[in-house]
């Protein structure tokens, strides 16, 4: 390898279209793969991300039937029948319908792939235009052990389709989305866990689709988690409870002291801290309890776990417990609960409630 002169948009410079590749390729994010790293000209290729990643989407027929829809879009091809002849930018602007081959007889399965493909008779051939395609695969006795077809050294995979005997339309269960995501230099990757890049530069960025989550590069090498700050939601006690029962946990009113709805982060993890002033002089052994329960993405209910408890007379106290193993995504609700062991309105007191609920990142 050398220089490669001049450098592109020079004045009065002449020089071929790879080097406007080239341009394109400095500026498009790095691969993260070991693999790549013995070929520093190469790109992470993939489609532009959009709202909800619709573009190049491929998806059935309104009307099922033997073709498939791509969505339009932008996808970023490397250059690999030469390697290091850059990047070329591909570009769709409305629906294309592309043609499933007709499924085979009994005991035929096929998978078949939707390709983002480039061919350029600089390099191979005579024909230099991108396409649309489906590479149809060949056949095999079972759903599991069919494979793809040769595909295009130039292409992006955007789908797989399964085809099964006999078939005669394709749905959405067919389709199985392999889009890859390309951003420029600096930019977060949309990227699911499963496929993820592992060896990223330092300070490149990673938004994992499945779980929610944020990587980063690091100088040492590893990736790591980014650390994420969530605030906490806070509820203060306006009122005190009835104390017409005993010897059970009863729900504070929503007006008296208000629960807490707070969504799960993918840790699981949810801290949940209560604090209030208490007292129960009906008798010496008298107690009262002011503590909370859980539901929603995780059923927590109220014990001494998760209590603040006066027993004969008064206390002002605050107790934390972290709620392990809920839901990631889904709501949980945190309702403030209080009980006494005996005694009414005259003997017990809560005051000054406190609840705090936190998610961890």
């Amino acid at each position: 390898m050398a220089l490669i002169n001049p450098p592109a948009w020079m004045q009065a410079g002449s020089y071929p279209a790879r080097t406007d590749r080239l341009a394109l390729t400095a500026l498009i994010s790095y691969p993260g793969f070991g693999v790549d790293e013995a070929t520093p000209m190469r790109i992470r290729q993939g489609v532009k991300p959009s709202y909800q990643n619709y573009q190049l989407k491929v998806r059935p027929s309104p009307t099922p039937n033997m073709t498939v829809i791509v969505s339009a879009g932008f996808a970023y091809v490397d250059q690999h029948d030469a390697g290091g002849q850059g990047t070329y930018i591909c570009v769709n602007d409305s629906d294309v319908v592309l043609t499933v081959q007709p499924a085979g007889g009994a005991g035929q399965f096929r998978k078949d792939t939707v390709v983002a493909s480039v061919y350029d008779g600089e390099y191979v051939g005579s024909s230099s235009e991108w396409r649309l395609e489906i590479i149809q695969g060949p056949y095999a006795t079972s759903a599991g052990t069919t494979q793809r077809g040769t595909l295009p050294n130039n292409a992006q995979v955007l789908a797989d389709i399964n085809i099964g005997p006999n078939q005669t339309s394709i749905s959405a269960g067919n389709i199985s989305d392999l889009r890859n995501y390309s951003v420029a230099a600096g930019g977060i990757v949309p990227v699911s866990s499963s496929i993820a890049p592992n060896r990223l530069h330092p300070g490149q960025v990673l938004y994992l689709t499945d779980t929610d989550v944020l990587e980063v590069g690091t100088q040492a090498g590893p990736k790591r988690q980014l650390r994420e700050y969530l605030r906490p939601s806070v509820s203060l006690q306006q009122s005190a409870p009835p104390f017409n029962q005993t010897g059970t946990y009863v729900d504070f009113t929503s007006a008296a002291w208000a629960p807490i709805t707070v969504t799960v982060p993918p840790s699981g993890m949810v801290r949940v801290s209560v604090a209030a002033n208490l007292e129960n002089t009906n008798t010496s052994t008298s107690t009262c309890h002011a503590t909370w329960r859980a539901s929603g993405a995780i059923s927590v209910g109220a014990s001494s776990y998760n209590s603040v408890t006066a027993v004969g007379g008064r206390v002002a106290a605050g107790r934390t417990r972290l709620i392990t193993g809920a839901t990631p995504g889904q709501s949980l609700t945190i309702t403030p609960q209080w009980n006494i062991s005996s005694g009414s309105s005259t003997t017990a007191t809560v005051s000054g409630g406190t609840l705090e609920v936190t998610p961890i990142p």
